[in-house]
């Protein structure tokens, strides 16, 4: 009897107790299984190519020496990419985190050699459990799971009580991504001590959802850099305005 009234997919979804989302591009039908999001969406979605990395490797080069700097996509306002990373973010789709970083791994992949493992931008106590998580561990966690690396999640640390950075200009943004990142554990797990070079000789690739001023990954990567890792960096989108 269900059979009559919901499609043979919904009624899937019905059964395993999943209510079938929109998608979270576009708002429209829920995508097909398997996929973050509908053929529509992955047909609007500019994806970036080896020109494009290079771009990015020398906007972030002359703040930290990096090996590579990787993006999957443009991300405009208003534009699907957009829309994907923020439903992501703020919007509860938990599951779209796991996805897309195997998005970006297989991405990567055909640009740059692995790293020896993954460091997530960390966020603050707080807002991972009002969120319920962080997103760029999300992606981090979907990256390693598609090239078998390891996370290191507890490398750095954000502190509480900072400002928005998305609120502030570009020179404010760098003040702030200062003092709200610091370090916090060794590779092994131990306490860090200061100029403590426990990453020497490591590859290390810091991942997070979006790339605006570059203030959060340029604090974050000297941290790391300092401590003797090998730093590229991948993100999920790079904001930039309308041409």
């Amino acid at each position: 009897m269900l059979g009559a009234f919901y499609p043979q997919r919904r009624l899937a979804d019905f059964v395993l107790g999943v209510s079938a989302q929109p998608c979270p591009g576009c708002g429209g039908e829920p995508p097909e299984r398997g996929h973050a999001y509908c053929l529509g969406c992955s047909v609007e979605l500019r994806v970036m190519d080896r020109v494009d990395a290079l771009g990015l490797e020398q906007e972030l080069a002359w703040r930290m020496p990096v090996v590579s700097v990787h993006a999957l996509w443009w991300a405009e306002a208003g534009s699907r990419a957009e829309a994907l990373y923020k439903a992501l973010k703020f919007g509860g789709r938990r599951t779209l985190g796991p996805a897309l970083g195997r998005a970006m791994a297989r991405h990567r992949e055909r640009m740059a050699p692995l790293p020896d493992g993954l460091v997530p931008v960390p966020t603050t106590i707080h807002r991972t459990w009002s969120r319920g998580y962080n997103q760029a561990h999300l992606l981090a966690e979907g990256m390693a799971a598609h090239a078998s690396l390891p996370v290191y999640p507890h490398l750095l640390q954000r502190l509480e009580g900072g400002r928005n950075l998305a609120r502030l200009g570009r020179n404010q943004r760098n003040e702030q991504a200062k003092r709200d990142f610091v370090q916090a554990r060794t590779v092994d797990g131990g306490p860090y001590r200061t100029d403590q070079r426990d990453l020497n000789g490591l590859h290390l690739l810091l991942v997070d959802d979006v790339m605006t001023s570059g203030a959060t990954l340029e604090q974050c990567g000297n941290l790391l850099i300092r401590r003797g890792a090998r730093l590229s960096v991948m993100v999920l989108a790079r904001r930039r305005n309308r041409i």
